[in-house]
């Protein structure tokens, strides 16, 4: 496998799906195959939208046993505003096959498709450039917005919702021009023991899950993976011990999808470019071909800090391209272009080993 080059998360805080198209492929275009929409404007902070949908929807409620969050942090890993936000359930007496949501994913994608070949036609972005659609797992909108009570009703209407989604996608996009890109968030934070597990069998209900999940996008399609301790006030919500949790998803995803895996991107905190955190990397058991990103990418120390980590990694993995540990969404505007532009730089790096 050859050094992939660079990996976007998702989300990308510019005006609209084409502005983001297009100022990738200007900068970045040599070195990525895949390219967010941007998740932009209300889609900006991760899920956040799909509880908006979740409150208009009249099979749900707000769970009166549950009370609002206890302090007034807006960023406190709920990807909404904490001091307005409250649990909701599904209304009792209604089942998974009865709850009907709306989670809109194909509606947004169709529409940043109709950019993304415009541009393409008129040679803005390679034409072997694919749009790269990001969507959620059921537990990541359950353990952030729905009370625990309800999610042996709500988790697989919401899996059969996303994939109905993902289906009206895969229709209308060719397959040459479309990759798949799952955030999976909430299952590392309870794999860290953090948030409430979805089952008694945490490894079986989460392999299962995204087996399915990653299944179910055809083949000629990209699939892909990003793992994540999550961006609230740009921190984790979970500071990691090293990359061995990392390494136990990954592998167990690849074990238990009956199709290939065609990239992994795993995050990278920005104090750690030391062996220890890379080391449980040497285990990693990716299918053939798979590209691995790793988001050591910070604004804050640019080329300096990101080769340190380079160099640090590479003591334990060979071939790696490079991301950001998460989507840019809540950052400053002004930060995308030069956040680009050192993607870029750090790239070139990557394929010197001097560095």
């Amino acid at each position: 496998m050859g050094t992939p080059g660079v990996h976007l998360v998702g989300s990308i805080p510019l005006a609209d799906a084409g502005e983001v198209f297009e100022t990738v492929s200007d900068i970045l275009g040599e070195f990525i195959c895949r390219i967010p929409d941007g998740e932009t404007r209300e889609r900006s902070n991760w899920i956040a939208w799909q509880l908006k949908l979740l409150e208009q929807n009249e099979q749900m409620e707000i769970d009166p046993a549950i009370a609002p969050p206890g302090h007034a942090a807006a960023d406190d890993g709920l990807a909404v505003d904490s001091r307005k936000f409250r649990f909701l359930r599904v209304k009792p007496g209604i089942s998974a096959n009865e709850l009907s949501l709306r989670t809109a994913y194909a509606e947004t994608a169709l529409r940043s498709y109709d950019s993304f070949k415009s541009l393409q036609a008129n040679g803005k972005i390679p034409p072997t450039t694919r749009m790269q659609v990001t969507l959620p797992t059921p537990y990541a909108v359950a353990s952030l917005y729905v009370a625990p009570e309800s999610w042996p009703v709500f988790l697989p209407a919401y899996e059969h919702a996303i994939l109905q989604e993902l289906l009206h996608i895969v229709q209308t996009i060719p397959k040459d021009s479309l990759a798949i890109q799952w955030d999976i968030c909430m299952e590392v934070i309870a794999f860290e023991g953090h948030v409430p597990p979805p089952s008694d069998d945490l490894e079986g209900f989460i392999f299962s899950m995204l087996g399915r999940l990653c299944d179910a996008v055809p083949g000629g399609i990209d699939v892909g993976i990003h793992l994540c301790y999550g961006d609230p006030g740009h921190k984790h919500i979970v500071e990691p011990k090293d990359a061995s949790i990392l390494t136990i998803l990954a592998n167990g995803i690849c074990s238990g999808t009956t199709r290939k895996i065609n990239w992994i991107h795993m995050p990278v905190p920005r104090e750690r470019d030391d062996s220890e955190y890379f080391a449980p990397l040497q285990n990693l058991k990716l299918d053939a071909g798979c590209e691995l990103y790793l988001g050591l990418i910070h604004f804050t120390d640019k080329d300096d800090g990101a080769n340190k980590r380079m160099r640090a990694a590479r003591q334990f993995v060979e071939d790696f391209g490079l991301s950001t540990e998460c989507g840019l969404g809540r950052r400053p505007i002004e930060t995308i272009v030069p956040l680009l532009e050192l993607h870029k730089r750090c790239a070139c790096s990557n394929t010197d080993p001097s560095v």
